[in-house]
């Protein structure tokens, strides 16, 4: 007996044929649906796990897998981003009170003459735990020595 694709109820009508298949209308939230509906594609989780995996590697944008697998890059973004709201958030380890992430802008074509304040700057760089890399970049205190 057929069953309800959104709500799962059982309680429903015959609403016509569609495509040569007998088409229902739940009686509990008005959805038409057919029994055995088989529009999904088995090769779809395949797609979009190999898609997951580029996208959180960097490796690709959204038009790129689109066009590889031959998905439309507007249902592969909301594909990702709804397995992106079941997975748990990110834990920070204890001892790291506090850290932020920039980005680094690189001009092609375009000399810099100067740097901000003309200042030097001091780098440090630490690894939080293993695999990961922070690098800070800071403005002397007015106090500081430099060499």
């Amino acid at each position: 007996m057929a069953s309800c694709k959104k709500c799962g109820s059982s309680q429903h009508v015959k609403n016509g044929i569609v495509g040569g298949r007998q088409r229902y209308k739940c009686l509990e939230c008005g959805c038409n649906f057919r029994d055995g509906d088989a529009r999904a594609n088995p090769q779809t989780p395949v797609k979009l796990a190999i898609c997951i995996l580029l996208y959180a590697m960097g490796k690709g944008s959204f038009r790129m897998m689109g066009k590889l697998f031959g998905i439309d890059h507007t249902h592969l973004y909301r594909m990702i981003r709804k397995f992106g709201e079941i997975l748990p958030e990110p834990g920070v380890s204890g001892d790291i009170q506090e850290m932020e992430f920039d980005e680094m802008w690189h001009f092609v074509g375009s000399k810099k003459t100067s740097f901000g304040s003309s200042k030097p700057l001091i780098v440090v760089q630490g690894e939080p735990w293993h695999g990961c890399s922070a690098i800070v970049i800071l403005q002397p205190f007015n106090g500081s020595m430099t060499r």
